[in-house]
């Protein structure tokens, strides 16, 4: 099992940036390893909110689908995977100090069958995507011009 976590402070409002970065049809914006997400379940986002990603990683598309475990606007988003690749658990917290919010994302993987032998490899691209992920978002929720 690996656990990743990334920490990022952007200069905006707590609720605007839970809003943007727990909303799975904007994913795609600030996650490059995002080829799709959608909803499929009816809004709104809630605890038991289901959701299907396509991500594409080491060369490779895989499906994975979500179930949201805690929703709590604008401080915590939790997921876990119902299926994929890996079975995987994502955590958000979000805290407001005046007007930025600092956000704290962290990952648990746990690879499985021969996956364990690359875990290592797996939770280094998990950290990187997410660390580049979250820095897009900033980029973007703060307005600046060339994100990437």
């Amino acid at each position: 099992m690996f656990t990743v976590t990334e920490t990022i402070s952007i200069r905006r409002p707590v609720h605007e940036v839970f809003d943007f970065l727990t909303d799975p049809r904007l994913r795609q914006q600030w996650d490059g390893s995002v080829v799709f997400e959608e909803l499929t379940s009816p809004l709104p986002v809630g605890v038991g909110t289901t959701i299907h990603s396509r991500l594409r990683a080491m060369g490779r598309e895989s499906d994975f689908h979500w179930r949201v475990t805690q929703f709590d606007p604008p401080r915590r988003m939790a997921t876990v995977s119902t299926s994929g690749a890996v079975p995987t658990a994502l955590v958000m917290e979000f805290t407001a100090t005046g007007n930025t919010c600092d956000v704290r994302a962290a990952i648990e993987g746990t690879p499985e069958g021969l996956m364990r032998f690359v875990e290592p490899m797996i939770g280094e691209m998990v950290r990187t995507t997410l660390a580049t992920g979250l820095v897009r978002a900033k980029a973007l929720l703060e307005g600046h011009a060339n994100p990437d």
